[in-house]
This record gives structure tokens, C-alpha cells and sequence, in this order.
């Protein structure tokens, strides 16, 4: 796959889940990706209007993605309204994909800068439908093009304006999958090159060990590349220079982000799926 020129399925199948988080009926569990829709072509997007259709849509996903698509995203919603409210200077989102925080949530930036970095044809096609939609984009939002899979993609953040000298968040959400485990080490090893002690670094990963094997997409082009046990997550970011802050497991995240208003639980998120917060050391 050429992935300068083609658009990510990942990152629109993503849309299409955070889309239909939107129509549930607990307020807990909703979706707050209300601008998912935007994104999504006309034959994805008008089925979600029929409370049937989704009924029939949540058949078909497999088995603990779409819990695990709400809980990531209401983590990684979190994290970053935390951090704009504490006035970081900035926010890398590394595979931006589809990703809306930085216009749902544009009167939180303040004096933030947020850097979204992706392929060039998903950047384009993000950028038509915003402006299709008449959705403003906050002076302090920037969009980059790269490619995980090449050096020297980092400059780009620099010719926009990046400064290695104060404190970022990096978000590198559902991306490290895709990617070859070099390329995931080159990343972080960039990373923290480039970054002031401190900064913060979330991503999300799939476990495995002898007995869990790296997940499928069904996704002829983007076919599941990397994975890490969980046990050695601590000395695998400390060896590329983070200390590991959190790391939540699948367990957690349902406790945290799956539990619905009545107490009872919406379901449940694959063992395999991690979430992990780390600082640069």
C-alpha cells in the first residue's frame, strides 16, 4: 500500500465507532465525539440515524472492539482536556487520523499548540471535511505531514514550530499496531531525543506473550505489526528514556470507562488491550 496516497481504513473505521458511540443511551457510555459523523461518507453515515441498523452494526464488530474504542477515547479525551487546562505549551498527536480533540474542545486550548501528525492523503481528506463543514480550526493547531515508517519525519514538527524546550504530550493513539516493532522503537527513541524531561507520552498497545497472539484487523492493508508484553513495558520505555507512569489494563479501563449509570458494567475490553502514561526521563 502506498499510505502517502491512500487513506487510512483504520482511522475511518475508527470514525465510524466513535460515530455510533454517540447514539447510546447511558450518559456514561455515550460517545463525546460528536464531530465522528463529519468524517464519514454518506452510505456510513446515514444508517446510524435507524436505532435498528445499529442494533444490526454492533452484531458485526468483533468481539470487545467497540468497548474498547469508547474507553480508549474517553481516556485519551481525558488526558487531553487534563493537560490544555494546565496550560502545557504543547500536544503531539501522532497518527492524528480522524481525531477531533483539538476542535471539539478548541475553547480549552488556550495558549496550547497542538501538532497533528499524519499521512498526507488522511490529512487532506481530514482538512476538506472540516472545511466542508464549516468547522474552524483554532489558530494554535498545526497539521503535519510523516511517515512512522521513515527517518527523519521529526523535522517536520520543527519547521511548524515545535520547541524541543518545553514541556509536550505526546497522544500516539491506535497507531503503534501498524507499525513494525523498529519503527515503534525509532519513534520513541525520537521522541525522547527531542523532548524536555518531564513531557508525557500515552499510547495504546496489544499485549502478547506465549499464550496471547497479536489480534487481527480483518484489514487487508493494515495488518496488526507489533505488540509487547506488559511485564516488560517498564523496561522497555525506560531503556528508550521514559519512566512508565500508569499503565492501565483491560480490566481497568472497563471498571473505569465501561461502567453505566446503574452500576452495572456496558462490557467488557479485550485482555490483550493496554493503555500505558509515561513521562521522558
Amino acid at each position: 500500500m502506498d499510505n502517502k496516497s491512500t487513506i487510512s481504513q483504520t482511522a475511518m473505521l475508527i470514525a465510524s465507532l466513535r460515530a455510533l458511540a454517540c447514539y447510546e443511551d447511558d450518559i456514561k457510555i455515550r460517545g463525546n465525539d460528536y464531530m465522528a459523523e463529519i468524517f464519514l461518507p454518506e452510505e456510513k453515515r446515514m444508517p446510524l440515524k435507524s436505532s435498528d441498523i445499529r442494533k444490526e452494526i454492533k452484531k458485526a464488530i468483533p468481539e470487545g472492539l467497540y468497548e474498547y474504542v469508547i474507553a480508549r477515547t474517553k481516556h485519551f479525551d481525558d488526558l487531553f482536556l487534563s493537560m490544555v487546562r494546565q496550560q502545557i505549551p504543547q500536544i503531539v498527536l501522532l497518527g492524528a487520523g480522524y481525531d477531533s480533540r483539538a476542535y471539539r474542545y478548541a475553547s480549552e486550548i488556550g495558549s496550547s499548540k497542538i501538532f497533528e501528525v499524519d499521512m498526507t492523503a488522511t490529512q487532506k481528506e481530514k482538512l476538506k471535511n472540516l472545511e466542508d463543514n464549516k468547522i474552524n480550526i483554532h489558530p494554535n493547531v498545526v497539521h503535519i505531514e510523516a511517515d512512522f515508517e521513515q527517518d527523519g519525519w521529526f523535522q517536520n514538527l520543527y519547521d511548524a514550530g515545535y520547541n524541543n524546550s518545553l514541556k509536550t504530550l505526546y497522544i500516539w493513539e491506535g497507531v503503534t499496531f501498524y507499525l513494525s516493532p523498529k519503527s515503534v522503537e525509532m519513534t520513541l527513541r525520537m521522541l525522547h531525543e527531542h523532548s524536555l524531561s518531564g513531557s508525557k507520552l500515552s499510547f495504546d498497545y496489544q499485549h502478547i506473550d506465549d499464550h496471547n497472539k497479536l489480534i487481527e484487523t480483518g484489514l487487508e492493508e493494515e495488518n496488526i505489526k507489533f505488540g509487547l508484553s506488559s511485564r516488560e513495558c517498564d523496561e522497555y520505555l525506560k531503556v528508550l528514556g521514559f519512566s512508565v507512569i500508569e499503565i492501565i489494563d483491560s480490566s481497568t479501563m472497563s471498571e473505569r470507562y465501561l461502567t453505566m449509570t446503574n452500576g452495572s458494567r456496558f462490557g467488557e475490553v479485550k485482555s490483550i488491550m493496554n493503555i500505558v502514561v509515561a513521562q521522558s526521563i
